[in-house]
């Protein structure tokens, strides 16, 4: 299995590669972005216009400590429950 589109919580979309272990957060609609890393392997993207947040990716997910990943995360994201839908 590759990255699959796996759901909608709270108001997120999100996605999980299972083969790279790879996390990705999406918030809105697509539109162009950039991404900028904020502590090693968890990036934020944000939008072209108006940076504003458009994006999480996580890098080696399931190798993180998800206190961690909550307070490095501009935003509130609930991951155990992000955890609990990935299994």
């Amino acid at each position: 299995m590759f990255a699959q589109k796996l759901a909608r919580v709270e108001g997120i979309e999100f996605s999980y590669d299972y083969l790279h272990d790879v996390l990705y957060i999406y918030f809105g609609e697509p539109r162009p972005s950039f991404s900028e890393e904020i502590a090693p392997g968890f990036f934020i993207s944000l939008s072209e216009d108006d940076e504003t947040l458009t994006g999480i990716i996580i890098i080696d997910y399931k190798k993180r400590d998800k206190d961690f990943l909550a307070a490095k995360a501009p935003i509130s994201i609930d991951f155990d429950r992000i955890n609990a839908m990935l299994h």
